[in-house]
């Protein structure tokens, strides 16, 4: 009766090890905003990155710096094979996908693929060839000309604008120069907003299709936080990614430090409350069942 009566409980030691991963995961948000509020205090603040002088740039190089400032994209990127582009974009994808055979659990089903399928074989022996994929028009991201004030976005940071993305659904979306010539090189016919050589509606096995989606500079729009390395007015990553990053909505360094600085602080003592309330859940259980416990022992 002694090893039942002060046998732990199941309920406790799932509410133990909830505290122990709520205590962990508080400690890594701790940890996480004492390294934030670390980087903006060792990096040199630009408050306004349009005041940026040339000394000032020359000065600045090679230390991690914080910028405030605003997105302009002065080089709109092109396809150099169809000639598409979409003005004020940050980043345009071609995206090149081929009708293709392949294997779902038992069965062979066709669907369109961005790359190579392998030929497979069917229950019954059927043999399936898929066409050779189209390598030369295979997927590409292509990259704008981005700076703040003076300061160039190296393309790590101009492909951090990962989204969300648009799609080009219609013709007129997209500067289709020279489309033309790019149609009849490859067999494709402009399909609203999508080059395609079969019917979009009914495709056949290597059948080929080629989209566009983009990123709008307009998203970004307003001011913003940059944080990276400079190296010869370029804004970069550099040794250490972890301290390249970027905050929308944010006019001042100060501000974007007291905002980043008060969301991890919150969220570090939300998780450690969290963790008091299940360890102290933990014991009210084990302490009602052992009086249980002990009230059964003694009736008995």
């Amino acid at each position: 009766m002694k090893k039942a009566l002060y046998r732990i409980p199941a309920a406790c030691v799932v509410l133990a090890i909830i505290t122990v991963m709520y205590v962990i995961w508080g400690g890594y948000q701790y940890q996480k905003y004492v390294r934030i509020c670390r980087v903006f205090d060792s990096a040199v603040p630009v408050d306004n990155a349009d005041a940026l002088t040339p000394a000032q740039l020359k000065e600045y190089d090679g230390r991690l710096v914080c910028l405030a400032g605003r997105l302009t994209v002065t080089d709109t990127p092109a396809d150099p094979l169809s000639g598409a582009s979409v003005p004020g974009a940050l980043l345009l994808e071609r995206q090149t996908e081929m009708y293709q055979y392949s294997i779902s659990g038992d069965s062979v089903v066709t669907a369109f693929f961005d790359y190579q399928q392998p030929n497979v074989s069917g229950k019954g022996g059927e043999y399936y060839e898929n066409p050779v994929f189209p390598a030369e028009l295979g997927g590409m991201t292509l990259l704008a000309d981005v700076r703040v004030g003076p300061v160039t976005l190296s393309p790590s940071f101009v492909r951090a604008f990962d989204g969300p993305y648009q799609y080009i659904d219609r013709a007129e979306y997209v500067a289709l120069t020279p489309a033309m010539s790019f149609a009849n090189d490859h067999g494709l016919t402009l399909q609203n907003g999508v080059y395609t050589n079969g019917d979009p509606d009914a495709p056949q096995v290597g059948d080929i299709r080629v989209s566009y989606r983009y990123v709008p500079a307009a998203q970004y729009d307003g001011d913003m936080i940059f944080f990276g390395t400079l190296q010869d007015g370029v804004l970069d990553v550099g040794e250490a990614e972890e301290n390249a990053f970027m905050l929308q909505h944010c006019g001042s360094v100060a501000r974007a430090r007291e905002t980043v600085a008060s969301s991890g602080a919150d969220n570090a003592r939300g998780l450690f409350i969290a963790a008091g309330l299940h360890a102290a859940a933990a014991a009210i259980v084990f302490v009602v069942i052992l009086i249980k416990r002990k009230r059964e022992a003694a009736q008995q």
